[in-house]
């Protein structure tokens, strides 16, 4: 078996990213015909230059995109009723996708 063949075989991983939108939702493009079914996708946490948590879940995936609801730590907890947040307009979630 060679090199080319196992890579044949092997799933392989992916990056994607996107920004949210007022809402807090990012649809990712994964681009027409990049994959013949929907993939698993899970996104990736992150931190802003700010020390606020990016995170999320990816709530719909098809063989072209996924749709991420994106969250932020929120820096006071004393003051809120939960320790995440809406990510605000702007900001940048990256997906990982398996296929």
């Amino acid at each position: 078996m060679t090199r080319a063949d196992v890579q044949a075989i092997l799933p392989r991983v992916r990056t994607f990213t996107g920004v949210c939108n007022s809402s807090g939702v990012a649809t990712i493009s994964f681009g027409a015909g990049t994959y013949a079914v929907a993939p698993f996708a899970w996104l990736i946490e992150d931190w802003t230059a700010g020390n606020q948590m990016i995170c999320g879940k990816v709530t719909a995936v098809t063989a072209t995109s996924c749709t991420v609801q994106g969250m932020v730590s929120v820096g006071t907890l004393l003051l809120n009723a939960a320790p995440f947040t809406t990510a605000p307009s702007g900001t940048v979630v990256t997906v990982a996708v398996l296929a």
